[in-house]
């Protein structure tokens, strides 16, 4: 489905029936990073967008910050009627969360975020996002495959190889510019560190076993600064947990989903 607004078309599948559980996906992935969650279905109504400049979603001026992209979930949820729903964001998805929450708390039914962090780039991360951004425009989204190959735990790689080459051709296929500007967002993004213990709303907090992106012991510190949140550690996975183990993902994220009052 597509959301016309006065600056964007906005891409987003509508799947199944229930609590409402609007799906934010990683950079530099799409909708189709959530086809494993379509078993929710019975569960949750899933709401997964592409985010602005990603997927069949236009790509418009930029830089895409997180802000940016908060208040466009927004209007999308306003546009469907939904007053609250559960938001759930892997990576750059939960920065959007973060963006999010600290936008509208009150929207917010519940809170999952997977393999990601709440702080501020550092300077040297900040420089390689520049890198990338410059490595994007000169050579387009087929520079990403070997960043795309480092997401997925070794496991993945070994015994899913052909996930593995799946999710690096859609990565490639990505219009590069509409990445560029999602680079320049995320760069821009401030520390959520501060916001953690402001979290009000039931959290779920999933990390992949073997993610050396936003590694497990970090994702446990983020789950205790959140008041009352609950960790689950995704085994045989990495940094699209969702994707490479979603039989443990699932049944942790349905359960959550039946515990919220």
């Amino acid at each position: 489905m597509v959301l016309q607004l006065d600056d964007l078309s906005l891409y987003y599948d509508d799947l199944g029936a229930g609590i409402p559980l609007l799906c934010l996906p990683p950079f530099p992935f799409d909708h189709r990073i959530w086809r494993e969650q379509a078993s929710l279905a019975d569960a949750a109504r899933l709401l997964m967008p592409d985010l602005r400049g990603v997927g069949r979603s236009t790509v418009t001026p930029g830089p895409f910050t997180m802000e940016l992209h908060a208040d466009d979930m927004l209007r999308l949820l306003d546009a469907l009627g939904i007053e609250r729903a559960v938001v759930m964001g892997v990576s750059m998805g939960a920065y959007v969360a973060f963006a999010l929450y600290r936008r509208a708390a009150d929207r917010f039914r519940g809170l999952i975020l997977a393999d990601t962090r709440a702080e501020a780039d550092t300077p040297e991360q900040a420089a390689r996002r520049r890198r990338t951004v410059d490595g994007l425009r000169t050579q387009g989204a087929a520079m990403l495959r070997d960043r795309v190959n480092d997401l997925f735990a070794a496991v993945t790689r070994t015994e899913q190889p052909a996930l593995v080459e799946e999710y690096q051709a859609i990565a490639a296929g990505m219009n590069p510019e509409g990445l560029a500007q999602t680079t320049l967002g995320m760069a821009l993004r401030p520390d959520c560190l501060a916001l953690l213990p402001e979290i009000a709303t039931p959290t779920l907090v999933l990390c992949g076993e073997q993610d050396t992106v936003s590694p497990p012991d970090g994702m446990r510190r983020l789950a205790a600064a959140v008041p009352g949140a609950r960790f689950a550690l995704i085994p045989r996975a990495g940094h699209l947990a969702p994707l490479e183990h979603p039989g443990v993902f699932n049944h942790a994220v349905r359960a959550f989903l039946a515990s919220l009052p």
